[in-house]
């Protein structure tokens, strides 16, 4: 078999044929970055409510923070026992704060959190089920009014603790209210009234445990911290002890609320759904792009007899519809050089090079124009490609010409040889690119 070499294909090419792979990986760009927003969009609209670890304006990470800088042992637990477990572990006097954002505190629950050990527990708007399983001291007094951002509460009369002098005033829209009993006011304290109801109260019981229940919970978020005394109140009624456990009761402690296990969504994270549904729906949208679209099925008797020029045809509107005119030009050169091989005498396996040194010869031609038209041109139009092909055919006929004076072509070897201004634009230079000629047809 003649060997070939194959022009090798241009940065526009390979591009070209890229292409396909560089949609598909822009595609999935875009996915990621969707995904990515859409999973920050989520994330910031399910943010845990004054998760202290959280710097997103429901956060209570400014509060928590400072704390530790001022020298307050900070911890947090997730279960009763964990934070049974981190109470017998801190230093001193120790503040248990308890969060029941979820509203999950009552019955058995609430009696565990009741029975652990600490010098002080405040409590985070409590439900009136962990309320009434702390002593029932202090009473549910509803919602406080919604006011204007640049609205302020004072401390009120009834405020005998240092928290009055420390944080005068502090922003109160839609605090939850509470009151004391007569016998906890006796030795209690309320601060930031709304028609006799307080955002902040305060008591001992007979235990000798200091009791609090904090309705203003946005006053601690990393939003409001900085309105009015805001961060002052946090800070008084958080670090007055040693160490502080903060205790928000999660999906173990669900268990021991309602006695189910927590379910598979609670640990799902809210970004995962939506990003499996771009991903399919993407996934959807490639399969209908790509995807092959075969018509129906039709009966035809075997075998079945294609003719060459069918076979041709096609496969040349394949090369047409692709712009493959590297891959068209090197199946001509291959059919040209086997044949003009076999005018020439020569074996079927000799080089192209030696191909075209006999060709050049027989001719009387310059070999660079030989090989030029033979090895070395680049089509780079249809037009040029169809110029190169008439060629081609051009050069075996005038080689098959001379090797055998008796054929149909009686013409001289000079009269038959490629026309350089045809074949190679500088006869002198080889290397000179083909001109382009004529719109593509």
């Amino acid at each position: 078999m003649t060997e070939v070499q194959g022009a090798t294909p241009t940065f526009s090419e390979r591009v070209r044929r890229a292409r396909p792979w560089l949609l598909i990986a822009a595609g999935a760009v875009v996915v990621a970055v969707s995904s990515a927003l859409i999973a920050g969009g989520v994330a910031n609209a399910n943010s845990p409510y004054l998760e202290v670890d959280s710097a997103r304006p429901n956060g209570a990470k400014a509060i928590f923070t400072v704390l530790g800088d001022q020298g307050v042992q900070t911890s947090t637990a997730t279960t009763a026992d964990e934070a049974r477990s981190q109470l017998e572990d801190a230093g001193g006097e120790t503040t248990l704060v308890v969060h029941d954002r979820d509203g999950i505190a009552v019955d058995d629950l609430a009696a565990r959190i009741s029975e652990l050990d600490a010098d002080r527990i405040l409590l985070i708007a409590p439900g009136r089920g962990l309320l009434e399983a702390l002593g029932g001291s202090i009473t549910l007094g509803g919602l406080g009014a919604v006011g204007e951002e640049d609205d302020a509460v004072d401390a009120g009369p009834d405020c005998t603790l240092p928290l009055g002098e420390i944080a005068p005033q502090i922003s109160q829209r839609g605090a939850r209210l509470y009151q004391l009993d007569d016998e906890a006011a006796t030795v209690g304290s309320a601060c930031y009234p709304e028609s006799e109801r307080f955002a902040y109260v305060e008591t001992t019981l007979p235990s000798g445990t200091e009791l609090a229940a904090l309705g203003a919970t946005d006053n601690l978020s990393n939003g409001e911290v900085l309105s009015v005394a805001n961060a002052a109140m946090g800070l008084a009624v958080l670090g007055q002890t040693e160490s502080l456990v903060w205790y928000v009761p999660g999906a173990a402690d669900a268990e021991a609320a309602f006695g189910v296990e927590p379910s598979l969504d609670s640990f799902v994270p809210p970004w995962l759904t939506p990003t499996i549904l771009i991903a399919l729906a993407t996934l959807l949208g490639v399969m209908v792009w790509r995807g092959r679209r075969f018509g129906p099925l039709v009966e035809e008797r075997l075998p079945v007899l294609v003719e060459a020029s069918e076979t041709m045809h096609g496969r040349g509107r394949l090369y047409a519809q692709q712009r493959a005119r590297l891959r068209a030009i090197d199946n001509l050169r291959v059919g040209t050089t086997t044949r003009l091989a076999k005018s020439l005498g020569l074996a079927r396996a000799s080089h192209v090079q030696e191909i075209i040194t006999s060709s050049a010869a027989i001719l009387g031609a310059n070999r660079a124009a030989v090989s030029w038209t033979l090895l070395d041109a680049v089509p780079g139009s249809e037009a040029e490609l169809l110029n190169l092909s008439q060629a081609l055919l051009t050069l075996e006929r005038a080689v098959a010409a001379a090797a055998d004076p008796s054929g149909v072509r009686t013409s001289s070897p000079a009269s038959n040889a490629p026309d350089q201004s045809t074949t190679d634009p500088s006869a002198t230079d080889p290397s000179a690119p083909a001109e382009k000629s004529g719109d593509p047809v």
